[in-house]
């Protein structure tokens, strides 16, 4: 009888100390460093309708915790039109090695506390001038923002599709929210290029 309370005690501390180990191997924190085209904005960092940091003025860094879920970014500055940015977290190689050090269990602390995401170290948000030296530099300016906001959203609904489990519903609701993100962003670009003035 009492060997098997020791086991069970045993039992209890390795499942207690082996999700820590592996939490600490990839932390739940990190620090994101955001610059802006030009500096001196302000930009506001939310998940999920919650506001996780500031930085203002950049360029600046904010500490804050890992998630498997998309960080919207949105800067303002004096003379110039809004800038949004969206950064999408990637798995860490490094959690792969926790199945080693803390088993599944450890593997699922990683996944509940978000240590086994990460998102980019640094963040550059490009805000349009609110007024451009001619017609063909406007242009310019905007083609080539919705060129590259039609590049990312592209790779992330690989990255999405590649990602899809047996769940398909779930991935389906996933593909949906990044289309409807991705049309958002193009709307405000076509908003924003209408709004920029041209100097006479």
């Amino acid at each position: 009888m009492i060997a098997k309370l020791y086991r069970f005690a045993a039992l209890l501390l390795l499942a207690f100390g082996l999700p820590a180990c592996a939490t600490i191997t990839t932390g739940t924190t990190q620090t994101i460093s955001v610059l802006t085209e030009p500096p001196g904005a302000a930009c506001t960092m939310t998940r999920d309708g919650t506001i996780m940091g500031v930085v203002n003025p950049t360029p600046g860094t904010v500490s804050l915790s890992k998630s498997s879920r998309d960080i919207a970014i949105r800067c303002t500055r004096a003379g110039n039109l809004p800038g949004v940015q969206t950064i999408t977290p990637q798995f860490q190689g490094m959690t792969a090695g926790n199945i080693l050090l803390g088993g599944f269990i450890g593997l699922a602390v990683d996944a509940a506390s978000g240590a086994m995401s990460r998102y980019p170290e640094n963040v550059i948000v490009s805000l349009p001038p609110e007024t451009f030296a001619s017609e063909g530099s406007r242009e310019a300016f905007f083609t080539t923002r919705i060129a590259d906001t039609r590049r990312l959203f592209d790779e992330r609904l690989t990255a999405a599709r590649s990602a899809c489990g047996t769940d398909t519903q779930a991935c389906e609701t996933r593909i949906q929210a990044l289309n409807r993100e991705r049309d958002d962003e193009l709307a405000l670009l076509e908003r924003q290029r209408t709004t920029a003035r041209v100097s006479p």
